[in-house]
């Protein structure tokens, strides 16, 4: 059983986490102690523990005499976590359309019909969300504990710039159009299908990662 120290330790640094995806903290951001000692009625300790935790993992960079800061990653650092995500993302899809209950597929396609709400508007927060929903979906139905935490670790630190291309005019439609073919890949039981689907929808060579580059490096 956690004590309370562990406890508070691990809330914060979720919380922590947390507001690093949804960009609250963007990348560069300081992350000052005192402050979040503050927010949560605690000493320093078990903040500075949690941001050694998210240190560990890559979210956090500790600077001696500095502090702590949100992780900016380099264009090749983006790059090559695209890479690794991709392919953990395309065989988890290929092992859903295997393995996936039949609740967890009819879960998806309701996921999936929800999202369509988003077009017309293009509600990106919304889109972004359902959009985390219909992924870890796919994740859980591969019944493969292992590749689902270690692709939730990557999209983690990858969030904060995997959310710009839904700002892109049209790219919610793209995105619902190709979680269309996944569904029905995933639905029919074609693991070859399903795979190939999920890696056109991310793919390191495509369009929308293109442009998040380009932004990128103008940004740099």
């Amino acid at each position: 059983m956690l004590n309370r120290k562990t406890y508070r330790t691990e809330e914060i640094a979720k919380w922590i986490r947390d507001e690093i995806e949804a960009g609250s903290f963007p990348p560069g951001a300081r992350l000052e102690e005192r402050p979040l000692s503050e927010r949560f009625g605690v000493s320093k300790t078990p903040v500075r523990e949690a941001l050694i935790q998210l240190a560990t993992i890559g979210m956090v960079e500790l600077r001696q005499r500095r502090g702590a800061m949100v992780t900016v990653l380099s264009v090749d650092q983006v790059i090559s976590m695209f890479e690794v995500m991709t392919e953990l993302e395309t065989m988890a899809a290929k092992l859903a359309a295997n393995r996936m209950s039949a609740s967890d597929r009819s879960e998806l396609s309701r996921i999936h019909s929800r999202s369509e709400a988003c077009i017309p508007a293009e509600d990106f927060e919304a889109y972004d969300a359902i959009n985390k929903e219909f992924h870890e979906v796919i994740y859980r139905g591969s019944c493969n504990d292992y590749l689902e935490t270690s692709i939730k670790d990557v999209r983690s630190r990858l969030r904060v710039y995997r959310r710009y291309p839904f700002t892109k005019a049209g790219r919610i439609r793209q995105s619902f159009s190709d979680h269309a073919q996944i569904v029905q890949a995933i639905s029919r039981g074609d693991g070859d299908a399903a795979a190939a689907a999920m890696r056109d929808h991310i793919s390191i060579g495509g369009r929308v990662f293109a442009d998040l580059v380009a932004d990128m490096r103008r940004r740099a």
